[in-house]
């Protein structure tokens, strides 16, 4: 692994494409040094893990603070259960059940490729996942990097592109299911389906370079080309994503906090149907409309 030292801190390279683990900083009452850290190993990085340190929600949440303000669930898709009492913003990705009622939202599907918040006019900056409960296999949650699926693009293919906009589908999650508050809609045709639109080719605003921004693929759609255009568009973009030498994948342990950078990867997740209970605390920073 490659190793950056910054002050008494270390960043390790996972050797990968994408992801870094930080090790030496103080998450329980970060100096400004440390957040220094943490950004430059995600600008460099894209994705890192810090592994081995003890927090409480409390605790958590105020390391999330110093990156960004927190957003909450979007309205349609709250409930009850997905908050933890210490952070209002903060969701609970699980397929723990108590009582009979679900823990937190998502099961234990598979999640296909997406981007968190796409689907909003300002999608997620950072998102932050610790690990509360991991089964013994199955669960993983894989990271790709989008600047490298820009790169590899033809400069014909660049060209055509740059100044194209993807429509985010925002009533059906990464696993394709209707959201609660959409559930009435009747149609899949993509160009029926709501959702705002956002470049193709996302500038990140502090490296100022170039990413595919393609959020999820099911009722995506490229805004004034004919529906087979834009299908057959957005299958090659998709062809150029998540190409395996782009690809890290994390295996849980309890403990571990994944940071990821919303504006230049996209994330998927194994199922785990029937290998044990998963249950993850999650904050997400408000990004800034894609330019």
């Amino acid at each position: 692994m490659l190793e950056t030292e910054l002050a008494t801190s270390r960043i390790r390279s996972t050797g990968a494409a994408l992801g870094a683990d930080v090790e030496g900083v103080n998450l329980q009452s970060p100096s400004p040094d440390d957040v220094g850290t943490i950004v430059a190993a995600l600008r460099e990085h894209l994705v890192i893990r810090l592994r081995g340190y003890t927090l409480d929600d409390v605790a958590f949440t105020r390391l999330a603070e110093r990156f960004g303000t927190l957003e909450g669930s979007p309205d349609f898709s709250k409930s009850r259960a997905v908050y933890v009492a210490e952070s209002p913003k903060m969701t609970v990705v699980s397929n723990v059940t108590e009582d009979g009622k679900p823990v937190g939202d998502h099961g234990d599907g598979e999640l296909n490729w997406h981007t968190d918040q796409g689907f909003v006019d300002r999608p997620s900056g950072y998102t932050f996942l610790l690990a509360r409960e991991v089964p013994p296999t199955g669960g993983n949650t894989s990271f790709a990097n989008m600047y490298n699926a820009y790169e590899r693009l033809s400069d014909n293919v660049r060209q055509r592109i740059a100044r194209l906009k993807i429509k985010h589908q925002e009533s059906h999650t990464a696993q394709g299911v209707p959201r609660p508050g959409y559930r009435d809609i009747a149609t899949h045709d993509p160009r029926e389906l709501p959702g705002p639109q956002h470049p193709v080719v996302r500038t990140h605003p502090d490296t100022r370079r170039k990413a595919l921004y393609l959020g999820r693929r099911f009722g995506a759609y490229i805004p004034g080309l004919p529906l087979a255009d834009s299908e057959a568009m957005l299958d090659l973009l998709w062809s150029s994503a998540a190409q395996p030498d782009d690809v890290w994948t994390q295996q849980w342990q309890v403990g571990d906090l994944i940071i990821w950078d919303n504006r230049c990867t996209m994330h998927r997740r194994d199922a785990f149907t029937g290998q044990g209970r998963r249950r993850m605390h999650r904050l997400t920073t408000i990004g800034e409309r894609p330019e």
